[in-house]
């Protein structure tokens, strides 16, 4: 009977022990990356860590072990008739552009008082997780509270995030994040994804890291590397599939974990019968959360509600604004559960900017998808969806009603769409474990065995001009000149005895 506790008390022991403290950086102010992480940070909570998630945003609900550190709103890039403009600037543009917005929001979040607090706090943790783009100073968390350090990526293996682990970097397969080009590139698009690459390398080497680590020495009382932080990090956990993103280089610091936030969950009422009833099928309409209908111009806006009316389909538009004389086969909402309507079955395309979160769940279910695409990788990821004959893609600054309506009728008329999507939504699911329990599974692996080197690329340790072996091409190239320069040389030398030699002869 004495012992009838030791177990139970033991066992409570193990959890305790195996539970950690978790710091996790999610600086952005878009809602649909926050998503991500409330989905990765609320099942840590619910294996019982204890996690402390820096944003802007709070779960709905009150969930046990975890604590939002809560931002106000943070400053950075937020304009939309800016983002409409996107396509409008040239590549060289668009990728200086793109590493200012990071600079500035990753200052942005420095600033805020509640974070000064927090790095001048006593606090302890037993890792950090750091959501990624373009903020490589809010890495140096990781150091300051002497932790492991964990990268999670809303992108695939890019520009943006390659350097963390030594991924290798191939202009001729690896487009930038930016450029309208996915990995099979012709010759002009090889050349073009060259020129910006070495633009990028430039500029990051000469003006953007200088930048970051200026921030770590500021906002920061002990001087840290920052590039020596960044390339330790122990394992990045990126949200990308080869069928959502493309087949790509990775080393064995990564974890692919794709479509992790994936729950159907039951609908509202009113939309439930919406669907119950669209007999013809229903679309879903969302751009995104940075382009609001509110953004759009009245002359748009009218081109989607008159291009939507002439369907017998019903059409669901995540759209706030209030319309006299509404086509009774629209349906607006200021929310909806985008997940749950593309699970329903009379659910039979989307039309979406094509943001990958969007792309991954419209794969996920196996709704065909018409693109139009807004700015950052909606271009690269709806090049992708109508190269598999999954969707149509659409120009967004040149959309005219015509060119709306011809491309829903086509991917609901045409049977090919559905069929090539079903074949990829089958391969997409059919998965050896769940992208959540994988995330899962790197974060506690993390924590149980803080493998360090063990599993860094030993690109890490190398210059770049030695990774990509041109240290060896230009020896081998110089060898073999000075061989060719010796031979021709000693022949000359030759050549010259041998004829003088004939002249004595003579």
């Amino acid at each position: 009977m004495k012992y009838f506790y030791t177990f139970p008390i033991l066992l409570i022991f193990f959890n305790l022990a195996s539970c950690a403290k978790i710091l996790a950086i999610w600086p952005s102010n878009g809602y649909s990356l926050f998503i991500l992480g409330q989905g990765l940070m609320t099942e840590l909570a619910r294996r019982g860590h204890e996690v402390s998630v820096v944003s802007q945003f709070e779960p709905n609900e009150k969930i046990k072990n975890y604590e939002t550190i809560k931002l106000p709103k943070t400053g950075g890039y937020n304009d939309s008739d800016d983002l409409i403009n996107w396509p409008t600037y040239n590549l060289f543009s668009l990728q200086k552009l793109s590493l200012d917005i990071g600079l500035r929001y990753a200052e942005a979040l420095f600033e805020k008082k509640i974070i000064k607090e927090l790095i001048d706090s006593n606090r302890t943790f037993d890792l950090v997780i750091v959501d990624n783009y373009c903020n490589e100073a809010h890495m140096a968390f990781a150091e300051h509270f002497k932790a492991p350090l964990i990268v999670f990526s809303s992108q695939p293996v890019s520009d943006i995030n390659y350097h963390f682990i030594g991924n290798l970097k191939l202009p001729s397969i690896s487009p930038l994040a930016l450029t309208p080009n996915d990995n099979q590139m012709n010759f002009y698009e090889r050349l073009r994804n060259s020129l910006v690459s070495v633009y990028d390398f430039v500029y990051k080497d000469l003006v953007y890291y200088p930048a970051q680590q200026a921030l770590v020495d500021k906002y920061f009382p002990n001087k840290m590397d920052l590039k020596k932080i960044v390339t330790n990090t122990e394992i990045m956990l990126l949200f990308s599939h080869p069928l959502t993103t493309g087949p790509s280089l990775t080393t064995s610091a990564v974890a692919e974990v794709g479509g992790f936030q994936i729950v159907s969950k039951k609908l509202p009422n009113d939309i439930q019968r919406i669907l119950d009833g669209a007999e013809h099928g229903a679309v879903l309409v969302s751009l995104g959360t940075n382009i609001q209908c509110t953004s759009l111009s009245k002359e748009q806006f009218n081109m989607f509600i008159n291009a939507f009316r002439k369907f017998r389909q019903r059409f669901l538009w995540k759209c706030s604004v209030e319309i006299p004389n509404k086509p009774d086969n629209v349906y607006l909402f200021k929310w909806m559960p985008q997940t749950d309507i593309l699970a329903h079955n009379n659910t039979i395309a989307f039309v979406t900017h094509s943001g990958l979160l969007s792309t991954t769940e419209a794969i996920h279910f196996g709704v065909p998808m018409i693109c139009i695409p807004v700015f950052g990788d909606q271009i690269q990821n709806s090049i992708r969806v109508q190269k598999k004959g999954i969707g149509e893609r659409l120009s967004f600054l040149d959309l005219t009603e015509n060119d709306l309506y011809e491309a829903i009728k086509k991917v609901i008329t045409n049977p090919s769409y559905k069929e090539k999507m079903q074949r990829v939504s089958k391969m997409f699911r059919d998965q050896p474990s769940k992208p959540l329990d994988r995330a899962i599974h790197a974060v506690e692996y993390v924590l149980k065995y803080k493998p360090g080197p063990l599993l860094r690329s030993p690109a890490l340790s190398l210059w770049w001009f030695q990774l990509y072996m041109l240290d060896v091409l230009l020896f081998i190239f110089v060898s073999v000149v000075l061989l060719y320069l010796f031979i021709s040389l000693v022949l000359r030398k030759l050549f010259i005895s041998k004829k003088q030699n004939k002249r004595k002869t003579a």
